[in-house]
């Protein structure tokens, strides 16, 4: 007897409450033909194809901008503040620092792996930089860079500081949650923008030199 057929056998003689499966089967026209459909081998088309359909039917974008925020800094000046997850420390420039003639504490330093590799030291720290973003006040302890295509970059620190959450809608504009950091709690909804290129932020950057030395 064939392996097949000893199975099928041994199914056969298996007791269901002291039953033969084969007297089951010998009572019940439609329990035969149930075992016949589940014994038999079925050749059922792949779900993969219509999944794949399914999935290039969706948009899947190639890149996504980098989202600014309005920022009110220590309640003076307005600016965008850039939005960005791949760093661990609050960074604003040093024309900004100067400018609003910001306390900077010299002794605070920092060195950081840098995306080749290498390490990068960075001293000098705004400490709990006044950042107003909608009705909310919040505080980050802000390291200085010299130079840099933005004025203000909200990091790791701050997000987490204030629970920030991202509101993507259907037509493409991003919205951000912000949390009051202190015992109120309050929260509020703002709208972002998407970032400027490089080029357009380099000339407002030598537009804002100029008016300086002016």
């Amino acid at each position: 007897m064939e392996a097949p057929q000893k199975l099928l056998q041994y199914i056969l003689d298996a007791e269901v409450l002291n039953v033969r499966v084969q007297n089951l089967l010998a009572i019940s026209g439609n329990l035969r033909r149930e075992m016949v459909d589940q014994t038999c081998t079925q050749n059922k088309p792949p779900a993969v194809g219509v999944a794949l359909v399914t999935l290039l039917e969706r948009p899947v974008e190639f890149a996504i901008p980098f989202r600014e925020v309005e920022v009110v800094v220590i309640g003076q000046r307005h600016e965008l503040g850039l939005l960005d997850e791949g760093s661990e420390i609050v960074i604003v420039q040093k024309d900004l620092c100067d400018e609003l003639g910001l306390k900077v504490n010299r002794k605070q330093r920092l060195t950081m792996q840098t995306a080749n590799g290498g390490k990068e030291e960075i001293q000098d720290c705004v400490e709990y930089l006044e950042l107003k973003v909608g009705e909310v006040k919040t505080y980050a302890h802000a390291f200085v860079v010299q130079s840099a295509l933005y004025w203000l970059l909200l990091e790791r620190p701050w997000q987490k500081g204030v629970k920030l959450g991202k509101i993507e809608q259907e037509n493409g504009s991003v919205e951000v949650e912000i949390s009051d950091p202190g015992e109120g709690r309050k929260q509020v909804v703002v709208p972002t923008r998407e970032r400027m290129g490089k080029r357009l932020q380099s000339e407002l950057l030598v537009l804002k030199s100029k008016e300086r030395e002016e």
